[in-house]
């Protein structure tokens, strides 16, 4: 090589080695590109790339699919197979979940209804004056509501006493027996006795007709914003109820309020799909059994778990019991594994989880189990 070779090939050296061949590699649904440097780019260095390229691509385009992919559409082929055939003619209505809340912006908000009584006070234990479940998670609700003037923008619905048939809906007669031969009981050895068979349980000679009467408040509640009276409401009662079970009574609960009214709202209101929030610190296991295999019934929990040492100390509060038979999919449990959890903590649940969950749920009726103890303040929650 002369010097004038060498020399052009010097002023010249950087511009080939900076030059670079670039591949496109066409694989499922991405493209990538492959750069190959060359110090120097010669016809046979091109021709070389080239035929490397093709392999490459061939190799890309004989890659079989996995296995799990043939059996997702072979499925998807067998279910398009068995599925009855439509004729040319027919219409099909598809479902815009995002409509209602386009539609919402011509709604004029209506009012919001809130109902209590007083006599819900009266539910207290007579042997154990410091017991967690005191008249003041009502009491001090209700003046709440009164200082911040709530209820005078509110529209005070009538509470009344629910029915044995209502009852019975959700709870064995034996139940509902037991608790009834308590009523105005004042042999507090005898009911002390009597609660020692169930886990956090105290009978008031009250408690009978205020467990009733918590029915049939939510009853109440829920047939007004069915009706379109309200648009929303609240009732303020006690005893509370997601803990009591069928046949037993758990968790300073009786009667499962929530669960009654949302089975009176499937069978006597025309409703078929029902979203059950319940964000109370401790999981609601009753209103999960109570719904569980149900898919007209969505419930979502959000609940201090620890890895199953907080109370109620059940595996079935864990996220993998997502329901059975029909209603597999319709429960959604948030177990809290961390102490501190925070509002935004909260909030990125709301937003995150719950929300998207029921945006493709569009359900007719949202219920809130508003566990007080979910809330700072609450000895159970201080310990978080």
């Amino acid at each position: 090589m002369g010097p004038g070779i060498n020399k052009r090939f010097a002023e010249n050296k950087t511009e080939y080695g900076n030059a670079m061949a670039k591949v496109t590699v066409y694989g499922t649904g991405t493209n990538t590109e492959l750069e190959q440097s060359s110090p120097i780019v010669t016809r046979r260095g091109a021709q070389k790339a080239k035929i490397q390229t093709r392999g490459m691509v061939r190799k890309v385009e004989s890659r079989k699919p996995s296995a799990a992919l043939l059996e997702a559409k072979k499925k998807a082929r067998e279910k398009l197979n068995n599925s009855p055939k439509r004729s040319s003619g027919e219409t099909i209505t598809i479902r815009d979940i995002y409509q209602s809340m386009m539609d919402s912006i011509q709604t004029i908000r209506g009012a919001t209804g809130i109902m209590y009584d007083d006599r819900m006070a009266e539910h207290r234990c007579l042997w154990d004056p410091n017991f967690p479940e005191c008249p003041e998670r009502y009491t001090r609700v209700v003046e709440r509501c009164r200082e911040l003037k709530l209820i005078d923008r509110c529209v005070q619905l009538s509470p009344r006493e629910a029915t044995v048939d209502e009852i019975l809906t959700k709870h064995t007669q034996e139940l509902y027996d037991l608790l009834k031969s308590t009523s105005q009981n004042e042999d507090e050895e005898q009911m002390e006795e009597l609660c020692t068979k169930y886990d956090a349980i105290f009978i008031h000679p009250t408690t009978f007709q205020l467990s009733v009467l918590a029915v049939g408040s939510t009853i109440e509640l829920i047939d007004n914003i069915v009706s379109n009276k309200v648009q929303n409401g609240m009732a303020i009662i006690r005893p509370p109820g997601h803990h009591a079970l069928k046949s037993e009574y758990n968790g300073y609960c009786f009667f499962n309020n929530v669960a009654i009214a949302a089975q009176h709202a499937l069978d006597n209101r025309g409703l078929n799909r029902i979203l059950l929030v319940d964000w109370d610190i401790h999981h609601g296991q009753a209103s999960q059994r109570m719904f569980y295999n149900d898919p007209r019934v969505l419930y979502f929990s959000i609940h201090r778990y620890d890895h199953g040492t907080f109370w109620p100390n059940l595996r079935e509060s864990d996220f993998d019991w997502v329901g059975e038979g029909d209603g597999k999919g319709y429960n959604i449990n948030v177990p809290l594994n961390k102490t501190g959890m925070t509002n935004a903590d909260y909030l990125a649940i709301f937003q995150q989880i719950l929300m998207p969950v029921a945006i493709e749920f569009q359900p007719e009726l949202v219920i809130v189990s508003a566990g007080y103890d979910g809330t700072y303040g609450c000895p159970e929650v201080c310990l978080i």
